[in-house]
């Protein structure tokens, strides 16, 4: 009885020990959180495509692909992504503006588009979350040209398919002719 005792004795005491140690370095821990090193998080929104539209009528699109930059550990600290914000300041800048004309792109003014979308989310977001927008590709799709980019050219007609006959050997009697494979072939 007495070696069982002392058993029960040894394993408490080497519980115990290994509670204070595992508690004291998980104290120790928290004090000395090591400074992470930041800076500037690039993040690349989607592509958008903003219709242009003139007279009721849809004449083109704008596809703008931007990237932001913000501050790491800003971002970390935020409840929600940036992102959705940002994408509709530029919809919403590029809809406002976007003109039927919008081929000549040098009347286009990018950065003040950029800053103004900025401002726009900083505000929103109710911090300085975006440090800088950018411009990763613009192009403008003209559904008023005609087809293939030639001036006057008449758009191709469509092709039509028609039917697919299926040849079958003449080594097969008429009757016994096999059934095609289900699934259309190709």
């Amino acid at each position: 009885m007495k070696l069982f005792l002392v058993g029960v004795w040894a394993v408490c005491v080497t519980l115990g020990a290994g509670y204070a140690v595992a508690s004291w370095k998980m104290q120790e821990t928290d004090k000395q959180e090591t400074p992470r090193l930041e800076g500037l998080r690039y993040t690349s929104l989607p592509t958008i495509s903003v219709p242009v539209v003139q007279g009721g009528q849809v004449t083109g699109y704008v596809v703008v692909r931007m990237v932001y930059t913000a501050d790491a550990a800003v971002l970390r600290g935020l409840a929600s992504e940036p992102d959705p914000f940002i994408t509709d300041e530029i919809f919403r800048s590029i809809y406002g503006n976007a003109e039927a004309s919008f081929g000549k792109l040098a009347r286009f003014d990018l950065a003040s588009l950029a800053e103004e979308a900025k401002v726009r989310v900083n505000e929103r977001m109710g911090a300085p979350v975006v440090e800088d927008l950018l411009v990763d590709g613009l192009n403008y799709i003209d559904l008023t040209a005609p087809q293939k980019g030639m001036p006057g050219a008449p758009a191709p007609a469509p092709k039509s398919l028609g039917a697919a006959r299926i040849a079958y050997p003449s080594s097969v009697p008429k009757g016994e002719a096999k059934a095609a494979p289900k699934g259309g072939g190709h």
